[in-house]
Formats: C-alpha cells, structure tokens, sequence
C-alpha cells in the first residue's frame, strides 16, 4: 500500500472538510464583518451596540458619511466593545461613535451605578477613535417572552445616569422618544414601527452633530 498516496489524499481531505461551509460558521463573525466594513469607508459613522443596533436597517449615509452597524448580539457596557472597534478601525477615526447600550446589562441585574461607570468607562475610551460621542437613551420593554430579568425599573434607572454618563464624555444624548404599545416583537427586540421611531430618532441626533442646518 502506498502510504504517500494515502497521506496526500487524507490531507486534501481535510483541506476540503476545513474550507466546506458548516451552517452557521459559513457566516463571518460580527468583528470581521464590521472591520471589513470600515476598512471600506473614510470618516464613517459607527453606531455601536447590542442586538437592537445589529438588527436595525440604518440608512446607509447621514450628513454624506457612510454609517456602519457595528451591533454585537449580546453586548453590554463591560463587553469589551471599545477593543474590538479599536483592533477594526485600526488608524482611522470615525466621524461620530454612537452607543446605544443597556438591555443586556439590566438582563445582567447590573445597578444603576455600575451601569453609569461602566458607560462611562467605554465612553472614555471610544473617545481617542473620535472627535463626537454620541448615547442613546435604553429602548422600553413590553410584556413577552424575551424579558427575562429585566424590569421597566432597571430601564428607567439607567436612563436616569445617561445624562450625567454624556455630561461626564462630553457625548450628545441621543433621547429615544416614548413609544406606543406594539413597538417591540418579543418584549425587548423591536418591531418595525419600534425600529422607525428608533432610527429617527438616532439620525436626528447625528444630523444634530454633524450637520445642524441641513
């Protein structure tokens, strides 16, 4: 038996096996994709946050500056958001960073004061990547499925520190508009009318930044 032949034959074999596409790994990770996209775009707008941000359809430029969805499903102020952005963008800088963070966090029961240092932390430190900050006010909750620990309370609680979380940054608040019944699809993650006052509200807030007048 020729054991070269078989060596080489196992090898390709395994060659195709690693490169072959295996459901879901097929898909790139979250960090690549958003480091390819802003490898691709000079001075963008990166709006940074969990899965409400990853699943939103931003528009595709604010004030002639191309926007990139830098959602991580999962994410909270202790996520270590500021490295990932860093290793992505490497030397660039960023028009305007917008964080829109929270709902994890109150899955976590995290207090209201560690949620304001923790905010503040990542603030501080998405700061050298860009000359404006920007936060946004946590989305409500509704009853459903997806709540889990969260509580309107936790919520309320943490809106209440975000204030003094942009002061501290030197960030624009971005205030997310109350919302009425029917905004969310599970009770977290929101609907399509939830996303429209949502993605309205953000865009206004970056013209505000970046293009007063326009």
């Amino acid at each position: 038996m020729n054991w070269v032949r078989i060596g080489i034959v196992a090898s390709l074999l395994l060659c195709v096996w690693i490169a072959w596409p295996k459901g879901d790994r097929s898909t790139p990770p979250r960090p690549l994709l958003i480091k390819s996209a802003l490898k691709q775009a000079d001075d963008p707008i990166v709006i940074l946050g969990d899965s409400i941000v990853r699943q939103a359809n931003l528009p595709r430029t604010i004030c002639k500056r191309t926007v990139v969805n830098a959602g991580i499903d999962g994410s909270t102020a202790t996520s270590g958001l500021d490295g990932m952005l860093k290793k992505a963008i490497g030397d660039k800088k960023a028009a305007m960073i917008v964080v829109s963070l929270g709902t994890n966090d109150a899955e976590e029961v995290v207090s209201a004061d560690t949620f304001r240092g923790n905010y503040t932390k990542l603030l501080s430190a998405l700061a050298s990547m860009t000359p404006r900050l920007g936060v946004t006010t946590v989305t409500p909750l509704e009853a459903g499925p997806d709540v889990g620990h969260r509580t309107q309370r936790t919520i309320d609680s943490y809106n209440s520190e975000l204030a003094s979380v942009a002061r501290t940054t030197d960030a624009r608040l971005i205030s997310i508009p109350p919302m009425p019944a029917g905004s969310t699809r599970d009770g977290v993650h929101l609907s399509q009318n939830g996303y429209a006052i949502w993605t309205s509200a953000i865009q206004s807030g970056i013209e505000a930044a970046l293009c007063p007048g326009t």
